[in-house]
């Protein structure tokens, strides 16, 4: 019917829809389509398709209305696109103008100070002229610190950096660094002097140093006193060739100097005698105390050689050991010490059987021969002295007890000790090779890497035979100028002693032959610019700051009237010494695990801060679901409870005041259909990531206002309550 009354409007007549016939059919989806067939069994879409098919006047041609449809849908695209592109380019000349305004207005502030200030540079001088010419001008030299050279920053730097990094070990207040260069640079005017008197003078002659200058030396005297390593330097400016062998405990993993032959003996006749394993071994061991003792400790030196002889039954041993005794002396057993080691050292080497290793005795036999042979070779070189042998037994049986009392104490007398070494007559040997030596010392090999004793000083003979020992009043406001001093002068010994053995060290290394005398004296010369290799100290030709300023302490003259460059020298090498304390290697190491700790601290702090945001991601994550599962039935029962509302008021069979009074289980269990679609509704996991994360963001908006819901509200919508 449908088809006969369209064919009719287009100008057919009804009769024409005979011929066809409808066919309807249902989608998947459950919409319809409907299709027409003509007698032949061709399939037409729809009426229009049977029209055209009749050729029919006013049948709508094919395309034109999609035509038009889309030709007006292209154009409205397009002009939405046109529009996009022109508020872009509005934009993108909006941001240009406001760029070329900002440059206009903000001017280069160099570029305007280098106009504003063109007047000072027409001055006439040689800068304005090269200036004019646009030539690159030299920087200037400028001391950057009143009475401090430009050449002593890097030390004043090094120093002052020191003081600052250090001042909870030794006690200190940190200062500006103008403030303390302005201490080092401090001098007392000619009108402070003068309005004293000379005795007053002498009876406080620090009275005019600046405290920070008292405390900072104060402070780094008592760090280096109480540490347990100044017992390796106090007493180097008494240290002989005899006591090279004094034990250093930074150097016990590097292989041990080879001793030399002190005393003649023939070994072959001493390697010789069958003597008991065991009694050999105890008469070593008894012996080995005396490597670990310094060559001052002549009284357990002593008392092990005694114990060695009375153990022993090798008659060529107990001559040994006896010949060496003669030598001894109070305060003085660094030949003895050099004969025992030596006499251990080549034991140790012809019997390696005495120690654990299986060795057969061909090659003990072997190894012997080879030790004899080379102790031979060092007897040819020695000049020995005969005297009597009473000597060694009178030494032997002198009591040592004293002896050893007196080595409790710090130390000898310098005085005494340098008259000893004045009176002792020197051997023919030693003339001959002082002569050699004089002759021509730049071919003369050097025996020892001690550098040449200083004569003693004045603060030296007055200072107490040993180390001062904390609290003590050396160390103190009135006398630390002078304490100072004799600490440098043993520091700078012993760093020049440190140098000369590094020079052997590398020489003998290198395989190399010994150095020079004349070598030797000249690099212990400049040893002040060895010592302090960081900065350096620059010296004037034939002026050694470091050197002159320790001299002018050591003869006990003012502090004052050092130099500032003197000053900075004498705190270089006192940092220097300070620097291998076990107190400031310490400081070193907890500030380092200090702040591995904190590196520690801070990543487990991250860790743990990262671990709860998760945990309360994932809660957030969890309760946003159960809110979206908690919604749905919500959303479910409301439903459910309005529909039965409504079945209600049309049958009238229950009151709504009744269907309200219903809790959610009774009406979950209203019919089976019901309970079905509650069971079916979607659980906590159902929900995908979008929606869970919109609901999380509503949480943790309630969380940031306080709230336990937040609802946000159109305009409309506030408008609409309030008028309510």
């Amino acid at each position: 019917e449908l088809l006969s009354s369209f064919l009719e409007e287009c100008g057919g007549e009804r009769s024409q829809s005979q011929n066809f016939r409808c066919q309807v059919v249902q989608r998947p989806g459950g919409r319809f389509d409907t299709a027409f067939f003509s007698a032949e069994n061709k399939r037409f879409k729809s009426m229009t398709d049977v029209a055209r098919f009749l050729n029919l006047a006013k049948a709508p041609k094919k395309g034109l209305a999609n035509i038009s449809k889309k030709g007006r849908g292209s154009k409205d695209v397009q002009e939405r696109r046109l529009k996009r592109e022109l508020e872009k380019l509005k934009k993108s000349k909006l941001k240009a103008t406001k760029a070329l305004e900002d440059h206009d207005n903000n001017v280069n502030p160099t570029d305007q100070l280098l106009v504003d200030q063109e007047s000072f540079w027409d001055d006439g001088s040689n800068a304005a002229k090269a200036h004019k010419e646009g030539r690159v001008l030299p920087r200037a030299n400028i001391e950057c610190f009143p009475g401090i050279p430009t050449y002593c920053i890097p030390d004043l730097l090094l120093v002052w950096d020191f003081f600052c990094t250090f001042c909870r070990v030794l006690s200190l207040e940190p200062i500006e660094l103008d403030d303390f260069a302005a201490a080092l640079s401090f001098q007392v005017s000619a009108k402070d002097r003068n309005s004293q008197t000379v005795g007053e003078l002498d009876l406080n002659p620090p009275s005019f140093i600046p405290v920070y200058l008292s405390e900072c030396h104060i402070a780094l005297l008592r760090l280096l006193i109480k540490d347990a390593t100044s017992d390796l330097w106090w007493w180097s400016i008494l240290e002989t060739p005899e006591m090279v062998e004094q034990e250093d405990e930074y150097l016990v993993d590097r292989k041990r100097r080879p001793v030399t032959a002190v005393v003649k003996i023939d070994m072959e006749s001493l390697l010789a005698v069958d003597e008991d394993p065991l009694v050999t071994t105890k008469w070593l061991q008894a012996l080995e105390d005396v490597r670990t003792r310094k060559p001052d400790s002549s009284g357990p030196i002593k008392s092990a050689v005694k114990n060695a002889i009375a153990v022993t039954t090798n008659q060529h041993v107990k001559s040994y050991l006896k010949k060496a005794m003669r030598s001894w002396k109070a305060k003085s057993a660094g030949v003895v010490k050099r004969a025992v080691v030596w006499l251990i050292d080549r034991m140790k080497e012809a019997r390696p059987d005495l120690w654990g290793r299986k060795v057969s005795t061909d090659e003990i036999a072997q190894q012997k021969k080879l030790v004899a042979d080379e102790a031979a070779l060092e007897m040819e070189n020695i000049i020995e002295e005969v005297n009597d042998d009473n000597d060694g037994d009178m030494n032997l049986e002198e009591d040592s007890d004293d002896e050893s009392d007196s080595d409790d104490d710090d130390g000898s007398d310098n005085e005494d000790e340098f008259a000893d070494q004045s009176q002792q007559p020197p051997s023919p040997g030693k003339l001959r090779s002082s002569v050699a030596v004089n002759e021509n010392d730049e071919t003369t090999p050097v025996t020892t890497f001690v550098p040449v004793k200083p004569v003693p000083s004045v603060v030296d003979l007055l200072l107490p035979p040993g180390k001062p020992v904390l609290p003590t009043d050396l160390v103190s406001a009135l006398s630390w100028p002078s304490v100072i001093g004799a600490t440098s002068c043993r520091v700078f010994q012993w760093y020049k002693r440190r140098r000369n053995e590094v020079d052997d060290s590398i020489r003998e290394f290198r395989e190399l032959k010994p150095m020079s005398v004349a070598e030797r004296r000249r690099r212990e010369e400049c040893a002040s610019s060895r010592i302090l290799s960081e900065c350096g100290d620059i010296t004037d030709p034939g002026y050694n700051h470091i050197e002159s300023a320790i001299k002018h302490l050591c003869d006990g003259n003012d502090y004052l009237d050092l130099t500032a460059v003197q000053r900075l020298g004498i705190l270089r090498m006192l940092i220097e010494t300070a620097y291998d304390t076990h107190h400031i290697q310490l400081s070193i190491e907890d500030n380092f695990k200090a702040r591995a700790n904190a590196v520690k601290a801070l990543d487990a702090e991250e860790r743990r801060a990262k671990k709860t945001a998760k945990e309360e991601l994932a809660a957030m994550e969890s309760a946003a679901r159960e809110r979206l599962a908690a919604e749905g039935r919500d959303a479910f029962i409301a439903t459910k409870r309005e529909e039965l509302i409504e079945d209600i008021k049309a049958s009238q069979e229950y009151s709504v005041e009744f269907i309200e009074s219903l809790n959610d289980e009774d009406i979950i269990d209203l019919d089976d259909d019901t309970k079905a679609e509650y069971e079916a509704l979607p659980t906590a996991d159902s929900f995908n990531k979008a929606e869970v994360n919109a609901v999380v963001k509503k949480i943790q908006e309630e969380t940031a206002f306080g709230a336990e819901s937040l609802t946000v509200l159109t305009l409309d919508e506030i408008e609409k309550r309030d008028e309510e």
